[in-house]
C-alpha cells in the first residue's frame, strides 16, 4: 500500500530553490495545460514523459538532498509529483 510520506517546508523550499524560476514555469505550465505534473506529449514525434526526464532529475534531487534520508524508491516515484506540486504553487 503506498504511503503518503509527510513532505516538510523544508524540503518544499529546497526543492523550489534547486528548481529555479524557469523549471517552476515549466512545472506550472505543464499542470495548467495537462492538469497534471506527470504529463506525457509528443515532441517531433517521440514521446516526452515527464516521468522519465524531469521525474528522474527531481527524484535524484529528493535522493541527495538529505531531507529524505528514510525514504524508499517507492516513496521517491509515489511523492515526487506532491513535492513538485507544493513547490511550484503561486
Amino acid at each position: 500500500m503506498k504511503r503518503p510520506l509527510y513532505i516538510s517546508q523544508d524540503l518544499i523550499i529546497k526543492t523550489k530553490e534547486w528548481l529555479g524560476s524557469e523549471e517552476v514555469s515549466f512545472f506550472r505550465d505543464l499542470k495548467d495545460k495537462y492538469s497534471t505534473i506527470n504529463a506525457v506529449w509528443n515532441e517531433g514525434g517521440i514521446p516526452h514523459s515527464v516521468h522519465f526526464r524531469e521525474g528522474m532529475q527531481v527524484r535524484n534531487f529528493m535522493r541527495e538532498n538529505g531531507l529524505c534520508d528514510d525514504w524508499t524508491d517507492h516513496d521517491f516515484d509515489d511523492n515526487w509529483i506532491r513535492l513538485i506540486e507544493e513547490a511550484v504553487k503561486e
